[in-house]
């Protein structure tokens, strides 16, 4: 679930924008994935956006090779962003939920259920204050640090290969 020494630009690739649109912050991982749509234009990456957990994520990532997952994560220091091991997912506002099993229990019990699971697994979060404010814009410090977010999972994902 961390990183493969076997990745290929081959690989079907799923990037997952996390969150919601009408709650400001929250919905910068919705915001991210849209804007590496408009970058990324190779036919094997895939991109989705919404609020999902548990369970019903294992529908959302079967059958890819690779899954990007990017959120908001309620911190100290807004517009703060990072790799997030799968062991933090209990702050990540999507991927866990008190109702259902986490992301890391809902892969174990897909391959259990001998669903094709990815083979890599890679959470980008950025850090907000907030993430139940209604409001459709960033607040001031998300959006400063937002265009070095996306190039931030874009350089991580993509690498030097511009040609995307």
């Amino acid at each position: 679930m961390g990183t493969s020494s076997t990745r290929s630009r081959e690989d079907k690739v799923l990037f997952f924008g996390l969150g919601n649109p009408i709650l400001a912050d929250d919905a910068v991982g919705i915001r991210a994935v849209e804007e590496l749509s408009r970058r990324i234009k190779r036919p094997n990456c895939e991109f989705k956006t919404g609020s999902i957990g548990g369970l019903k994520v294992l529908d959302e990532i079967q059958g890819y090779d690779r899954v990007v997952f990017v959120d908001a994560i309620v911190g100290d220091e807004p517009g703060k962003f990072y790799e997030l091991s799968l062991d933090r997912l209990s702050r990540s506002f999507h991927l866990t939920s008190p109702h259902t099993v986490n992301l890391f229990t809902a892969l174990e019990l897909g391959r259990g259920l001998g669903l094709k699971m990815p083979r890599e697994i890679k959470i980008y979060v950025m850090e907000i204050k907030d993430g139940k404010t209604f409001g459709e814009g960033l607040s001031e410090e998300v959006a400063a640090r937002f265009p070095d977010f996306v190039e931030f999972v874009f350089e991580k994902e993509i690498g030097g290969d511009h040609a995307s």
